[in-house]
């Protein structure tokens, strides 16, 4: 995928077909039953992430899945937090000719709402994130970059830059929704 001027125009396209109204409300992780997460296969640290990750939320026995972004030419392997399944994968297969992302996998992934939706994706924004950021249906969006304009309820960032390997800032978000609670029974 080369990102020239046609190609901007229709991931724009895209983005403004979908018609996915958000209204952001804070969720605490006590009172979350369904998390989402998307990771770039590219960032160092996703695989120990999405293991703190996961072993968090096994814990505290709240359900989980993940879509996992690889658009590596030539992986060096597997990540074994890829061949698990509660993640999809994004190859570079399963995208057009502009970064739309197969509707297969888009769908499992979307089709529940999720309390909390966090993405991981680090560096350069990916269409394939944003498009599914556009598309799923959750109470609360975690993002640890802030693109203009943010589709984002909160943003986090470790770090006198800001900058953080992805298990770092999970374990900021974490802290975060486990230290702040809501009064949701009134």
């Amino acid at each position: 995928m080369i990102n020239w001027f046609l190609t901007r125009i229709m991931q724009r396209k895209a983005l403004r077909k979908v018609v996915n109204p958000h209204q952001g409300k804070y969720v605490s992780l006590s009172d979350a039953h369904k998390v989402g997460f998307i990771v770039n296969a590219d960032n160092p640290g996703s695989a120990q992430a999405v293991g703190i990750l996961k072993q968090d939320l096994q814990k505290r026995k709240i359900d989980y899945c993940g879509i996992c972004i690889d658009l590596r030419r030539e992986p060096e392997g597997e990540p074994e937090f890829l061949s698990t399944p509660f993640m999809a994968i994004i190859h570079k297969d399963n995208l057009n000719w502009y970064g739309l992302p197969d509707e297969k996998i888009v769908s499992e992934f979307i089709l529940d709402h999720f309390d909390i939706l966090i993405d991981l994706t680090a560096g350069k924004r990916i269409f394939a994130a944003d498009y599914i950021l556009s598309r799923a249906n959750a109470s609360l969006r975690i993002g640890i970059t802030t693109p203009s304009p943010s589709p984002y309820d909160m943003t986090v960032s470790v770090g006198e830059n800001g900058n953080g390997t992805p298990d770092q800032l999970i374990k900021s978000i974490l802290t975060y929704l486990t230290t702040i609670h809501t009064d949701n029974k009134k």
